[in-house]
């Protein structure tokens, strides 16, 4: 465009050096007639077409000169934009392949809150094609409530031309999300907002998981604690009752007797604080059911009775001590489900947005009365912990356990698993 430029504008300045040339043509004729009468016509010519040559010559040097100069800038020019065209393609190219490789969504929206640019991570997430998002808002998408927050947010960037970070939760998930202002390199207008939305859902959980199983530690040392100097403090009575019976061997039996049951509920509680300490120290998981399932059966004498581990996709995101959770339901089946019971099934069912694992089994069952407190502390025909155990585990990310069993059909334990905590993994 430079070089059509240039070249339109030398036209008429040639046109001109020639009109010009051929006036000092005629006025220089005429001045060699004037000074000198006598010359030839032959003489006359040659001067003058040696006089207008060389001027000619200067004359024209000077423009083509110029135009010269010019050509070569607009090459140059043209040559140093096809070299930042190259690189902004190449550019672009790289961040579209960084964009639409990472697995956080990424949008830029302008000013008000209309996309410009959406990566395929994000619309896979929401179910919609480039199509739909053309031309739209954020308000097109999402509920009023959420527009509110995410426009102010936008505001917030553009005014104070800075970067905000702020988490939010939808439909069982958490999200942290990063606002980043575009600006204007000549004004340095923030001109349009991008926009990184990061899924924290397992982080989140895991997060909460911790803090409530800090909060039951804390708890279950309190209540361990007193139950172990309760039993103590009986246990040092029964001992000095012991000592003042050695000379009356059946009563210091009985009182040996009795320090030796104390001594193994206090081995028992022992036992069990071993394994609560181990709650919630590590973060949630996925984890396979069927094989959680298998692997808990295998440490336990299942002798004839069958077991069905369910169904081999289903996962849990929940505390690693998931197993001990179906290890203690196995073995309660197989110490009180009696010698009619035949089988052990793993099942689920849908529950509006979540799902029920069942662990069921065919044998006795539980009487109504007992079908809450099986889960209390100390309950129970063994150690009383077990069902106590399984249901704080599961509590910690958010599984609710209950006994819906009918006595003589057999037991039934229902675990509630909300939406974001289990998944399908095909092919399993």
């Amino acid at each position: 465009m430079a070089g059509n430029d240039s070249q339109k504008a030398l036209l008429p300045a040639l046109l001109f050096i020639f009109l010009a040339m051929l006036a000092v043509m005629f006025l220089f004729e005429l001045a060699k007639q004037t000074i000198n009468p006598g010359i030839t016509t032959w003489e006359s010519h040659v001067i003058t077409i040696v006089f207008t040559s060389v001027l000619a010559l200067v004359l024209v040097y000077f423009p083509l000169r110029s135009l010269h100069r010019e050509h070569e800038k607009t090459a140059e020019a043209l040559r140093l934009r096809q070299e930042t065209e190259e690189k902004l393609q190449n550019t672009e190219a790289q961040y579209r392949s960084f964009v639409e490789s990472v697995e956080d969504s990424i949008y830029t929206v302008d000013r008000d809150c209309r996309y410009l640019l959406i990566n395929k991570r994000h619309l896979d997430r929401r179910g919609l094609s480039v199509q739909d998002y053309t031309g739209k808002t954020y308000g097109s998408f999402h509920t009023p409530a959420e527009t509110q927050i995410f426009e102010a947010q936008v505001r917030q960037v553009v005014g104070s031309k800075s970067p905000v970070q702020a988490e939010y939760g939808r439909n069982g998930k958490y999200f942290l999300r990063n606002l980043y202002p575009v600006t204007d390199p000549g004004s340095g207008n923030v001109i349009a907002v991008t926009v990184i939305s990061s899924d924290i859902t397992d982080h989140k959980k895991a997060e909460e998981a911790l803090a409530l199983a800090n909060k039951k530690l804390h708890l279950l040392s309190g209540i361990t604690r007193h139950d172990m100097n309760n039993q103590l403090q009986t246990l040092l009575s029964y001992l000095d009752l012991s000592g003042a019976s050695l000379f009356d061997p059946s009563r210091m039996a009985g009182f040996i007797e009795r320090e030796q049951k104390i001594a193994e509920t206090l081995a028992q509680q022992i036992a069990f604080t071993k394994n609560y300490e181990e709650l919630g120290v590590q973060a949630p998981a996925w984890q396979n059911i069927s094989t959680l399932v298998t692997t808990a059966a295998a440490r336990l004498p299942v002798r004839n009775i069958k077991i069905d581990s369910g169904d081999a996709s289903l996962e849990v995101f929940a505390d690693p001590l998931l197993e001990t959770v179906f290890y203690n339901l196995i073995d309660n089946a197989l110490r009180y489900g009696g010698p009619g019971m035949t089988a052990i099934r793993i099942s689920y069912r849908r529950n509006g947005s979540g799902i029920v694992i069942a662990c069921e089994d065919d044998g006795a069952g539980i009487p109504e009365k007992n079908k809450e407190l099986i889960f209390s502390k100390g309950f129970g025909k063994n150690t009383g912990l077990g069902l106590f155990l399984a249901r704080e585990i599961l509590s910690l990310t958010g599984i609710g356990i209950t006994e819906t069993g009918t006595e003589g059909l057999g037991a039934r334990f229902e675990m509630t698993v909300p939406e974001g905590a289990y998944r399908f993994v095909p092919g399993r």
